[in-house]
């Protein structure tokens, strides 16, 4: 059995991990997957106003354009989130753990500056091993080990996993207000495609306009936009084929 109650508190990350995972215990492209926990970690540290993607724009016949991938910018722990505790740290062990390791990353790489892909691409085994762990000793995930003939399946508590869907579809029904939150969980489940899977698609001009600030994403603040929008279009396809932004 399960055991924490359905509306438990969980982080994007466990969020998008636990929508990853199917009833039948198993997810669509563990690559993909991988890819968008690591981005889904970005995405809680921009909401935290502890970093941000900068991705590079045009502007043509009066749209912005969004041509390549974005940079990781890290922010200052306190200035720019008077809403946040004054504490150099998050009050996630793994988003502090994480923060150093970009730091890191930054400081060594510099001049050439660390883009979201290739976090992507280093992060996105670690970070889904981590939130998949977590999810298990929440009691969120039931663990089933695998056999000689069968596979490892993480079955999702069917209350909690129902919850989120339920918020998504109130969000994208306009029943609710688009929050920053719901924006990037949005917008990783429809870089992953699985909202094509729950029967929420959006298209791709849909997105763009979304991340412009056209309709109900006018109100948020168009860094978050940006960063949202590049960490979901920078999420491999199924197929192992990247979608990149303005090809």
């Amino acid at each position: 059995m399960f055991g924490p109650a359905p509306l438990q508190r969980l982080s994007l990350p466990e969020e998008f991990t636990l929508l990853s995972y199917g009833e039948n215990g198993r997810v669509p492209n563990s690559s993909q997957t991988a890819a968008g926990c690591a981005a889904a970690e970005l995405g809680e540290l921009a909401l935290r106003r502890r970093l941000l993607i900068r991705p590079r724009k045009t502007r043509k016949l009066g749209l912005e354009i969004y041509q390549q991938r974005g940079e990781i910018e890290l922010r200052p722990s306190t200035t720019d989130a008077p809403n946040m505790p004054n504490t150099p740290g998050t009050g996630l062990t793994w988003a502090d753990d994480l923060l150093s390791a970009l730091r890191t990353r930054t400081t060594t790489l510099t001049p050439r500056p660390l883009t979201a892909t290739r976090w992507l691409r280093e992060r996105g085994r670690e970070a889904l091993a981590l939130h998949t762990g977590a999810l298990i000793e929440r009691g969120v995930l039931r663990h089933r080990p695998g056999t000689l003939l069968t596979r490892t399946r993480h079955h999702p508590d069917p209350a909690l996993r129902a919850a989120l869907l339920n918020g998504v579809r109130a969000v994208r029904a306009e029943h609710v207000p688009l929050d920053e939150h719901m924006l990037f969980l949005c917008d990783l489940l429809d870089g992953a495609g699985l909202t094509k899977d729950f029967g929420l698609t959006l298209t791709r001009p849909q997105r763009l306009e979304r991340a412009r600030g056209i309709g109900a994403a006018g109100a948020l603040p168009e860094t978050l936009r940006d960063t949202s929008t590049v960490l979901g279009f920078s999420l491999p396809g199924r197929e192992g084929r990247t979608i990149t932004i303005g090809d």
